[in-house]
């Protein structure tokens, strides 16, 4: 079984392969997020999961998650990323917590 670093890695293998245009132009487009204005990387990575809890993207969520604790991000701050998007989306943000608790088991227990 692939883990969600891997899908996400398999996922941009195929944009690349089918799609270098479109792929070569987020590419940029992210790029130039991550360095333009004055969020700290870490800030950006804890927007990001909750970004990706309101996505409702489990590969999202794991790779954001295992992104900011690399960069210093403590598991309450990571918690209270996560939760900010369950405070507003509701009950089914809420289920996808269940996803940051898993990632954040591996990474802090």
């Amino acid at each position: 079984m692939s883990t969600a670093p891997e899908k996400a890695a398999q996922a941009m293998a195929y944009l690349q392969e089918y799609a270098p245009e479109e792929y070569e132009k987020y590419l940029e487009f992210t790029a130039r997020l991550g360095t333009s204005g004055g969020l700290s990387p870490m800030t950006q990575e804890l927007i990001l999961i909750g970004c990706a809890v309101m996505s409702q993207c489990e590969m999202c969520i794991t790779i954001h998650v295992e992104n900011a604790a690399s960069m210093g991000a403590s598991r309450e701050d990571i918690l209270q990323a996560a939760l900010m998007s369950v405070a507003m989306g509701g009950s089914p943000k809420l289920m996808y917590m269940s996803y940051v608790f898993e990632a954040l088991e591996d990474l802090f227990d």
